[in-house]
């Protein structure tokens, strides 16, 4: 039998040489993915068959393969298991939580385990399966990949690093994808041009004049897979009629038709046991053969089908020869005959102990609403969510909802698959299906909760708050801890939009509930965050109080206790608590939590002037946002990573992010994202001592005419306005913003928050009165732990003292403002620091280069944790990285550290502790 379409490789010369790329750089241990995309039957599975011969030689590559199936699609790591089977015996290799998390998944121990913790198995089974020799992974039709392995293979896809793999993902397109493949390598496949397509329909003993030859290539859109289907055709020339008289060719239907005739070339037993494989999603020989021995279709019925080319069967699994085949055989037959098969398949596999792919079979072939089946499947509902399988857990309770029998439970199971989509992070989904039920007798706390969160997602934030607090005075009476967790989501959704009145509400409504005490103590926290009202002990005992009170499973409360920290006096703390909701959050697997711990991470440590990480925490939040559809907190994201290039003085990347950023949060009237990525751009401007500018920029922060306003950020930048204000001439206007936002902050007595009006008063200041605000700014300790804005304030009080002729007091001021700048990595402010230090005098500065700014991200936070005597498997267990990537980080951290042994790690400082 002649190999599959082994000639589509006709013309793809470019193709073939971007593959040869990828498999070279994955022999020489670098890791590379690449998206092939194009339309059915454009020679995407050929290439990916090419990119498998082609590892073979000339030093064989280890090749790992699946395909996503269309019927498939439901069931949660189904894809996963495919492609890992041949691999299974390295799980011992991974660390033990991970190893547990991947068997929950794939069925092989009945273990408890999330996205994230499956995901970074995937990672760690990939480095170790290519640590013996080089890997290639192919995944073809990615497109039907159920969506758990899908997100499993795109978090290993974007994390390997110094790893010998190269990874192939092919996707057709228009289809919707399961996962977000933005951001990696993409190589679109096209048609065939007419010379390659000549010589392709030659090799098929097809030879046409030019004229018709350019004719058929033109109305298949040189597409290989239907040139040689036509070609196939008993009398290939029979569609050149229909092409002379129309001039169109519609290539799916064309194709439809070639492998319907194959099909029908068939008997009724070969056709009947063709459509139970169809039918039959795994591809499990035994079950499609037991399946149709129910149907009392011989042994050997599908023989005909294998000699025809239209099936392979391989061990214990059939494969049809393309995904069409197995469409069009599915899709042509009559609802009765598709019925009957799934009946078939479900007595099989119930028979074998299979009862909750029993149940979906069975579903598939009902037509009426059924209790007992929509009750099962709501059961395997739930065992997919715990494995792991949000995605197939929502799609189960769709199909459980349009089987219930009564208005209720099709509500309550709609309802719950949209709760479903909300903690996976795919608001978009939660939309769809809040708007099926809109009919039906929702409960309206239920209805306004789902479209708040829905909002807070992926929507406008001031109707977030509209919806959340309608939810909250629903709940108050008869949930009070409910209502409590829902105002504080009203009270972020004002925060976003730029309702500052609005956030206050919200939270002080918290206080009239008849909450718990520990619920109550923490509303107090978030109203009087700056002041750090509840002590650090507290802080920490807030969530186990909360929990034991009835007010959820835990990562709640661990986010209420981020909050508090985010908003107050002590960062250290503030930084310590993200991190330790960023594992509880990880661990549970909750994607649209981890976004906004993320959130908070980033932004705690730009102000400690933990740079590389806060930017490297901005980063993941950026790409699980876009991976989740969160979009508001994308534009966040961007926004602080435009911040974090803006300090740092990169100019071009900046100005990019912060674009990016305000083309998102505008239409969303996402403010505190819009205020944050103007903010950057007034920070780069002051930095390039482009006052004019700045000033232009950091007005638009108290514009209430604006849509780039917000007084939370703007009362955070209230120093740097000032400061562009006065260096631009206009200290007039600055006054009066300071006169208008004063009275909102006037009982605020948290010491940074104070440090900061010392700054702006002392810009303000005649001469006589700068200097007593520049020392109290720098005295009273509340920039002990914002290395930048103190810094900042130095560099201000050094330029007043050279200004007022005390140039011998102010190089010491200067000095250390400029060596702050420099291990912070600050370029402009450190350039503007030198230039002032001469100005009084002094000699440049020695020039310091902290560990922070030497080292990547990774091998920063890989050195860190090796200088606490960690090894590379807890490192990599800890970072989601395997024990060799974490090897690699550690070969190039050594050199740029000026050391040799790791245990010369132990006398660095990797903090960054400037205060």
């Amino acid at each position: 039998m002649e190999t599959w379409d082994s000639h589509v490789m006709h013309g793809r010369h470019g193709e073939q040489e971007a593959v040869a790329r990828l498999l070279a750089d994955a022999r020489s241990g670098r890791s590379g993915v690449l998206v092939l995309r194009g339309e059915a039957g454009i020679g995407k599975s050929s290439l990916l068959r090419h990119a498998a011969e082609t590892a073979a030689a000339p030093e064989p590559m280890r090749v790992l393969a699946c395909a996503g199936v269309e019927s498939e699609v439901e069931h949660a790591f189904s894809g996963l298991l495919g492609l890992l089977r041949p691999v299974l015996d390295h799980l011992d290799a991974l660390p033990g939580v991970q190893a547990e998390a991947l068997r929950g998944a794939l069925g092989i121990a009945d273990s408890p385990a999330s996205d994230f913790l499956v995901s970074a198995a995937v990672l760690t089974l990939l480095a170790a399966v290519a640590a013996d020799r080089p890997l290639l992974v192919t995944v073809d039709d990615v497109q039907w990949l159920d969506r758990a392995s899908a997100a499993a293979l795109l978090f290993a896809a974007r994390r390997l690093a110094g790893e010998p793999v190269a990874m192939l993902l092919a996707v057709r397109e228009p289809e919707p994808l399961p996962v977000n493949t933005a951001g990696l390598t993409e190589l679109v496949l096209h048609g065939l041009p007419p010379e390659d397509a000549a010589q392709l329909l030659d090799a098929y003993g097809w030879t046409l004049p030019t004229r018709q030859r350019d004719a058929l290539v033109a109305a298949t859109g040189g597409n290989p897979l239907a040139l040689i289907e036509l070609a196939r055709l008993d009398e290939p020339e029979r569609a050149l009629p229909d092409l002379a008289m129309t001039g169109t060719l519609p290539v799916s239907a064309r194709v439809r038709a070639a492998f319907l005739r194959q099909v029908e070339a068939l008997s009724a037993d070969g056709r009947a046991a063709l459509l139970v494989a169809a039918a039959e999603e795994s591809g499990n020989v035994g079950t499609v053969l037991g399946a149709a021995a129910r149907l009392g279709l011989p042994a050997d019925a599908l023989d005909p089908a294998e000699r025809s080319g239209l099936v392979q069967l391989t061990g214990v699994e059939i494969r049809f020869r393309h995904p069409l085949v197995r469409s069009a055989v599915y899709a042509d037959a009559s609802f009765d005959r598709r019925r009957a098969a799934h009946l078939a398949i479900a007595a099989y596999l119930s028979a074998a102990g299979e009862d909750d792919q029993a149940t979906w079979h069975l579903a598939v072939a009902t037509t009426a609403p059924d209790e007992k089946i929509a009750a099962a499947l709501e059961r395997g509902a739930d065992a997919a969510r715990r494995r792991g399988g949000a995605a197939a857990a929502i799609s189960v309770l769709q199909q459980a909802a349009r089987l219930s029998e009564s208005p209720i439970d099709r509500c309550r199971r709609t309802v719950t698959a949209a709760f479903v989509a909300l903690d996976a992070g795919r608001p978009g989904l939660a939309r769809t299906l809040v708007d099926q039920v809109m009919a039906e007798p929702v409960p309206p706390a239920i209805l306004a909760q789902l479209n708040g969160t829905i909002e807070l997602y992926s929507g406008d934030p001031a109707i977030a708050y509209s919806h959340l607090m309608r939810c909250a005075e629903l709940m108050a009476s008869t949930e009070p801890e409910e209502a409590a967790w829902i105002l504080t989501l009203a009270a972020g959704s004002a925060l976003h939009a730029g309702d500052m009145e609005a956030t206050m509400l919200a939270t002080r409504r918290i206080t009239d509930l008849d909450c718990s005490p520990a619920t109550l103590r923490a509303a107090e926290g978030l109203l009087e965050g700056y002041e750090g009202v509840i002590t650090g002990a507290e802080l920490w005992e807030l969530p186990g109080a909360m929990v034991q009170a009835g007010g959820g499973g835990g990562e709640r409360e661990w986010m209420w206790a981020t909050v508090i920290g985010w908003m107050g006096p002590d960062d250290h703390q503030a930084l310590r608590l993200a991190e330790a909701t960023g594992r509880r959050v990880r661990a549970a697997g909750s994607p649209a939590l981890l976004t906004e711990v993320l959130f908070y991470h980033a932004d705690i440590e730009f102000r400690l002037g933990r740079w590389t990480e806060g930017a490297a925490h901005a980063e993941e939040g950026l790409r699980l946002s876009y991976e989740t559809g969160q979009r508001g907190w994308t534009a966040n994201f961007l926004a602080q990573s435009a911040r974090f290039a803006a300090v740092r003085g990169e100019a071009a990347e900046c100005r990019k992010l912060a674009r990016q950023a305000l083309e998102i949060a505008l239409p969303l009237r996402e403010r505190i994202a819009a205020a944050t990525a103007t903010g950057a751009l007034g920070l780069l401007a002051l930095g390039e001592d482009a006052s004019g500018e700045a000033f232009t920029e950091l007005m638009r922060l108290v514009d209430r005419g604006s849509p780039r306003s917000n007084d939370f950020v703007a009362f955070a930048m209230l120093p740097d306005l000032v400061e562009a204000a006065v260096r631009a001439g206009h200290p007039e206007p600055a006054r009066r913003v300071v006169a208008a936002m004063e009275p909102q902050t006037g009982g605020i007595r948290g010491p940074a928050a104070l440090a900061r009006k010392h700054r702006y008063r002392a810009i303000l200041a005649d001469d006589a009165h700068a200097e007593s605000h520049y020392r109290s700014a720098l005295a009273g300790g509340g920039l002990d732990q914002h290395p930048f804005d103190r810094a900042r304030t130095e560099l201000l009080y050094g330029e007043w003292l050279r200004r007022n002729h005390h140039r011998i007091e102010a190089q010491p001021i200067l000095r250390a403002a400029g060596e702050t700048f420099e291990a912070l990595g600050a370029a402009p402010w450190a350039r503007r620091a030198v230039a002032q230090f001469r100005a009084a005098g002094g000699a440049v500065p020695h020039q310091i280069r902290a560990v922070a700014v030497l080292l990547s991200p990774q091998e920063l936070e890989v050195s860190r944790l090796a200088s606490k005597g960690l090894s590379n498997r807890e490192i990599g267990d800890r970072m989601h990285l395997s024990p060799r990537t974490v090897g690699s980080h550690l070969y190039r951290a050594f050199p740029k550290l000026g050391i040799s042994a790791r245990a010369e790690l132990r006398g660095l400082d990797f903090e960054l502790d400037l205060g």
